[in-house]
């Protein structure tokens, strides 16, 4: 059996291009200023990675399942509650190598899910039949993704202190699950 190497870097460019500067990116970007890079990372890599994996496995079935404003609106919740969270965990808590993993896994994980680089990934594995080349892309994508925003919020957090990171890290995060909450409305008015 040979790669078709052209599927493996038509996922990786559409993956990138999809999440780059994303909600999910912005997310690890939040919480690896505020926690363990490695774990962020690692946490964050693997929930992009599984939620992903699923619209590969499952095919449509789960974006058909859930409809995508349920998925957007459990998306806004989350973010924003995780944003009060921030505000309200003591700095012991929150402190350069304590935590990250489980928080990244879900919170990626479950923002990835309906998110237009599931779409991608969906398509991607239909249109090519090639779901082994598409897992590849898609386990490169995510490690130079999530790598690319650890190393931005191990940067913010070096570059604030601890109570700036966390305010920082809150307003991002509470944006964005506004946003999410908002933006069916603003589409609906329009």
């Amino acid at each position: 059996m040979t790669l078709d190497l052209a599927v493996v870097t038509a996922s990786l460019a559409t993956l990138v291009l999809a999440e780059l500067c994303d909600k999910t990116q912005i997310a690890a970007i939040a919480l690896a200023s505020r926690g363990s890079p490695l774990k962020v990372f690692a946490g964050s890599s693997l929930g992009f990675i599984l939620a992903n994996v699923l619209m590969i496995a499952l095919g449509g079935w789960l974006y058909s399942a859930l409809p995508a404003e349920l998925i957007r609106v459990a998306s806004g919740i989350l973010f924003i509650a995780t944003g009060i969270l921030t505000l309200r965990v003591s700095e012991k808590v929150v402190s350069p190598g304590e935590g990250g993993f489980l928080q990244a896994l879900s919170l990626v994980g479950i923002m990835e899910l309906g998110d237009k680089t599931n779409l991608a990934t969906l398509a991607l594995a239909a249109s090519t039949g090639a779901p082994l080349e598409v897992l590849i892309g898609l386990i490169i994508a995510a490690l130079l993704l999530m790598g690319l925003a650890v190393a931005a919020g191990s940067a913010l957090a070096r570059a604030l202190s601890p109570q700036k990171v966390k305010l920082v890290a809150s307003a991002i995060l509470i944006g964005i699950g506004a946003a999410l909450l908002v933006e069916p409305l603003l589409r609906s008015m329009a």
